[in-house]
Formats: structure tokens, C-alpha cells, sequence
């Protein structure tokens, strides 16, 4: 299992503590194994959102931060290759 901290802050640089952060994960697909897609909540914990995640295999994973503020949504988009 891997520990995943977010933290936000708006254009002021303030901690942003109000919204809903939702972290999704992928492995690309392989011939013969079943698609791999996962998504989980976080947890506010002082300043930081907080998220587990299972990368459950070696090799890339595509990962995607969603976070949704006052009827806005706005992501990040990347990979972690996992060993």
C-alpha cells in the first residue's frame, strides 16, 4: 500500500481544506489480465488531503487528482512508475 498526501492552496497560497479530492489510478491494459481501475476518496488531515493506494503490480500507473471546489473541477494527470 502507498500513502498519498495532497495538498492545495488557492492563489493566494492558502491551504485549501473545502473540497472533495477523489485520487484515480489505472495500469494500463494487458493481453490476458483484467483492466485495473481504482478510485478512492481522501481524508482531510490538517492542511493535507490524505489517500491510500494499492499499486498492486510493478509498472506504470496512470494516476489522476480530481478536486472539486464551489461547483468547479479541476485535475492533475500523471504517472508513477511503481518497482
Amino acid at each position: 500500500k502507498n500513502n498519498m498526501e495532497i495538498t492545495i492552496a488557492d492563489s493566494a497560497g492558502k491551504a485549501v481544506t473545502d473540497a472533495k479530492v477523489v485520487v484515480s489510478y489505472s495500469m494500463p491494459p494487458m493481453p490476458g489480465m483484467a483492466p485495473m481501475n481504482y478510485k478512492t476518496d481522501t481524508e482531510l488531515k490538517g492542511a493535507a488531503y490524505r489517500a491510500t493506494l494499492n499499486y498492486s503490480m510493478a509498472g506504470s500507473w496512470n494516476n489522476e487528482i480530481r478536486v472539486t471546489r464551489a461547483g468547479k473541477t479541476a485535475s492533475l494527470k500523471f504517472t508513477i512508475d511503481a518497482k
